[in-house]
């Protein structure tokens, strides 16, 4: 029993190949964070609103638009045209397989006469 518990303990050592690239990006994960300073935050920052401002123009007024996350899917979106070419697909198989023709009837609005 104590063998088997030896063995789970023993780690095969690195190789020389996975010790350089763990090595190398040490060197590259350092070398980023040396780059993060205030000043470069700030530089960034400025960037950005720099950006915002030239693409003023092309930006959506919300104060006429209303915008929820959920509204209950009482606008449901459009079905896509994959969707839609891949249930025609199924309706055209099931009109090709006869245990399944009931099925195209669904399709079918029903109307009382």
């Amino acid at each position: 029993m104590a063998s088997t518990l030896d063995k789970k303990k023993q780690i095969a050592e690195e190789s020389p190949k996975t010790r350089k690239a763990r090595e190398k990006l040490k060197r590259q994960l350092e070398a980023n964070d040396k780059k993060i300073t205030p000043q470069a935050l700030e530089k960034k920052s400025i960037e950005i609103h720099r950006w915002i401002a030239r693409h003023a123009q092309n930006r959506v007024i919300l104060k006429s638009k209303s915008i929820s996350l959920f509204d209950e899917n009482q606008n449901a979106a459009d079905m896509s045209h994959r969707v839609s070419n891949f249930v025609d697909q199924i309706g055209r198989d099931a009109v090709n397989h006869s245990s399944v023709q009931q099925l195209s009837n669904f399709k079918k609005p029903v109307t009382k006469k």
